[in-house]
């Protein structure tokens, strides 16, 4: 049985309606859990149209991870073999559910320990499909993937959006950490679940739309996806607070060393308040160092 678990905030009924009917002949329950401030009546009501749906406030916003938390908690009390990850803005494709659910099979049957499996993705903004992750020295690898392709395809970690994860998979690894509230928490369960021998994959022929940051440009040919200040605290924090190679290994580290002052460059020589980003961000790094995270206020 597999359980999907939906993260609203604030939504836009007419882009709930669509995920949760994407989603209703594809797995055997709904848990739509609400980071809505007070809670959303009009939610509840949509929800409760959807045979096999449940509707979960948790009556302020908890962020990512307490909400996926909450969902998986109430999977797991039920009695379902998987848990499908999706965000708000997520539409399942026909028959993705199901591609994701026999690639895993057929990857137990060769004898892998799978953490997830997840779709590709098409970036709605860009037109372009995502790629594997896979962490070198100072540098990420990123793996180009054919959506022909057969066998899925080694990441070392996904994004949570879409990922189909085993009831008994989140039970060794763990949860997901609350205290980053959100952003790198898909990345700090991945890594936690590699160090312990399990792995993750993408699934060439299971795609789904998917969009990151506010907007994209390019910078010195490259893509950069765009946040507001708030967003960049917390991927600037976070991503200082998991500089531990104990837990993430030490190529994340380098990476990261690398990767958080560039974001901290770019992103404040971009903003229309340059010495005001400059000043949250680098504020960012500290909190993270100090071990000062979980929900902070609007920037």
């Amino acid at each position: 049985m597999i359980a999907a678990v939906v993260v609203f905030y604030r939504p836009d009924l007419n882009v709930a309606k669509r995920v949760l009917s994407s989603l209703a002949a594809q797995v055997d329950t709904i848990f739509a859990v609400d980071n809505t401030p007070g809670s959303s009546e009009d939610l509840s009501v949509l929800v409760a149209e959807f045979a096999g749906a449940s509707y979960l406030p948790l009556e302020d916003n908890k962020g990512i991870a307490t909400a996926q938390n909450a969902g998986i908690r109430q999977s797991a009390a039920t009695g379902h073999s998987h848990v499908l990850l999706l965000d708000q803005d997520s539409a399942v494709p026909p028959g993705m559910v199901g591609a994701l659910l026999k690639a895993e099979t057929k990857l137990l049957r060769a004898g892998a320990r799978v953490a997830a499996v997840g779709p590709l993705y098409v970036d709605k903004k860009t037109n372009t499909l995502s790629y594997a992750i896979r962490y070198r020295w100072f540098r990420v690898n990123k793996v180009l993937i054919d959506p022909s392709a057969i066998y899925p395809v080694e990441s070392d970690w996904l994004i949570s959006s879409g990922s189909l994860i085993r009831t008994s998979v989140l039970e060794e690894v763990g949860p997901m950490l609350d205290e980053l509230f959100i952003d790198w928490v898909d990345a700090e369960w991945g890594m936690r679940a590699r160090k312990l021998g399990l792995r993750s994959f993408v699934v060439p022929n299971a795609s789904m739309d998917h969009s990151v940051g506010d907007s994209s440009g390019r910078v010195l040919g490259h893509t950069i996806n765009f946040h507001n200040l708030t967003r960049n605290y917390y991927i600037v924090r976070n991503a200082t607070y998991l500089l531990r190679p104990r837990e993430m290994g030490w190529r994340w580290v380098t990476v990261m060393l690398l990767k958080i002052p560039r974001h901290i460059a770019v992103h404040s020589w971009y903003s229309e308040r340059k010495l005001r980003s400059l000043a949250v961000l680098v504020g960012a790094v500290f909190a993270g160092a100090l071990g000062r995270i979980g929900r902070t206020t609007e920037k």
